[in-house]
């Protein structure tokens, strides 16, 4: 079971039991929360309708809201009715994001005991000046004491971040990721900041207080990261917004296929180290998995540098080799900022 990807469910409460409104957040583009009663409906249609049911694990996953921020009598009914699900099997686990400010081992305690077994945390930057302009009302002390309860509690730690977010520069991103990387995460998501119509953000942006990163430096600071993280063994879940006819963005870097654009960019990099060592013209090998991040979104990487290439099975996944030498992710994390 462990083999293939998780069946996720994913049960929206659409921003119950935030207390804050950071600037990037637009109320008017979340839909109407799924009331508790609902899930068990959800699930089961949710699970009729995927793939391979019986060799994949399946959980719930609370997205959009605050989940450890819920008021009691809200999310004990929600831990009731997913619980539950998972003592009749038709779960296999419970996981839920939350901001670090709403984590205490109490709260962790009720999440174990219903059946959670992972926790993600929106961590978005480790710089207080950063967090502080984003109006996140948490500090990055209260991001590292959330890290360690959830990882003492024994559920499986995942983080967000937002590279872009106003007040932050290159510096202070890489201290973000470095910090967050030696906190050894399971799993992460890197979301570039985009700015959403209605927002404090849009505001701030017309008044000339706000500079969105263009595509190109969302790319490089994102790949940064996932070098970092996946050096680290974190799992990269996504990178960029997922699409959505709901998202009314009006600045930023998004980009459909933002994920794409990351990796290939990362066998960009990697093609020019191998140009660097052997000359123009080289031929390079790759896993026949890898070859569409080696040529790039439309090809782009053909187009910007001249190669030819080679598939070979035994390549390991994630890197090219060229006679003996062979490059991976890792070997160019200080090629990338």
């Amino acid at each position: 079971m462990s083999s293939k990807s998780p069946i996720v469910v994913p049960v929206f409460i659409s921003n119950l039991g935030c207390p804050h409104r950071c600037v990037f957040c637009d109320q008017s583009q979340f839909s109407e929360p799924i009331p508790p009663e609902d899930v068990p409906a959800l699930v089961r249609n949710f699970i009729g309708f995927s793939r391979d049911v019986d060799f994949r694990k399946k959980l719930i996953a609370f997205y959009g809201g605050t989940f450890t921020g819920l008021e009691e009598p809200l999310l004990s009914s929600y831990l009731n009715v997913a619980s539950s699900l998972v003592r009749q099997g038709i779960v296999d686990g419970l996981k839920a994001s939350t901001r670090p400010d709403m984590v205490t081992p109490d709260i962790l305690d009720l999440l174990v005991d219903a059946g959670f077994v992972e926790l993600e945390l929106g961590i978005q930057s480790m710089d207080d000046k950063v967090l502080a302009m984003s109006a996140r009302g948490h500090s990055a002390a209260d991001s590292l004491k959330a890290c360690e309860l959830v990882k003492k509690s024994g559920l499986s730690l995942g983080v967000q971040i937002m590279p872009g977010l106003p007040g932050e520069d290159r510096s202070s991103f890489v201290s973000t990721v470095d910090i967050i990387a030696s906190i050894e995460p399971d799993a992460a998501r890197i979301y570039p900041t985009v700015v959403m119509r209605g927002t404090a953000l849009e505001r701030m942006l017309l008044r000339g207080k706000y500079r969105p990163l263009d595509l190109e430096e969302a790319i490089l600071r994102s790949l940064y990261a996932y070098s970092m993280f996946t050096a680290n063994g974190t799992r990269v879940l996504r990178m960029g917004l997922p699409q959505s006819d709901k998202l009314d963005i009006v600045a930023g870097p998004y980009h459909p296929a933002f994920g794409f654009l990351v990796k290939s960019r990362a066998y960009r990099i990697m093609v020019e180290e191998m140009a660097g060592i052997y000359g123009e013209d080289i031929e390079v090998h790759v896993n026949p998995s890898d070859l569409p991040d080696l040529l790039g979104y439309r090809r782009s990487n053909m187009d910007y540098y001249k190669f030819t290439y080679k598939l070979d099975a035994l390549v390991p996944r994630g890197n090219l080799v060229l006679d003996s030498t062979c490059l991976s992710i890792d070997d160019i994390i200080g090629r990338i900022l």
